[in-house]
């Protein structure tokens, strides 16, 4: 069974923090970042299909594009909204409903790659692939289920 069923998600960090694909965003590698709720429909909605080889899609609701990134995975690659689906694997964490987002197929370099914020000191928050730590918590994901 799927660790997270289809459905439409608000995908958060503490303290309300969500992750976004913001206005303009149907230009392709339009940048996810992390923002406070803004109220724009769609924006922070994320639609999530799992898939018959135990990874998932995420679509972005407003733009129609997809969590990905441009190319071969690598360390601080950023993370962009792309028109074609990109496949990610979840790893449940300590926390319930909370899932690490990572690359599948295991190891580049020598680490499994994960969805987390950008080294990038910019405004908003950028997210990028990032070394997996699964003990890290801050790392993890929330899914929220919309109705």
């Amino acid at each position: 069974m799927a660790p997270v069923p289809n459905g439409t998600y608000m995908i958060t960090r503490p303290p309300d923090q969500l992750l976004t694909l913001e206005e303009g965003a149907s230009e392709p590698k339009t940048p996810v970042v992390l923002l406070p709720p803004t109220g724009n429909p769609g924006e922070q909605e994320w639609q999530l299909e799992n898939l018959s080889n135990g990874t998932c899609t995420i679509r972005n609701l407003r733009s129609e594009t997809y969590l990905s990134y441009d190319g071969d995975p690598e360390m601080n690659k950023p993370v962009v909204g792309f028109p074609e689906p990109r496949e990610w694997t979840l790893y449940q964490s300590a926390q319930p409903h909370t899932f690490h987002v990572v690359v599948p197929g295991g190891p580049v370099d020598g680490v499994e790659l994960a969805l987390d914020l950008s080294l990038l000191r910019i405004f908003p928050p950028r997210i990028a692939l990032r070394p997996l730590d699964v003990s890290d918590q801050r790392q993890a994901w929330n899914f929220r289920f919309m109705e």
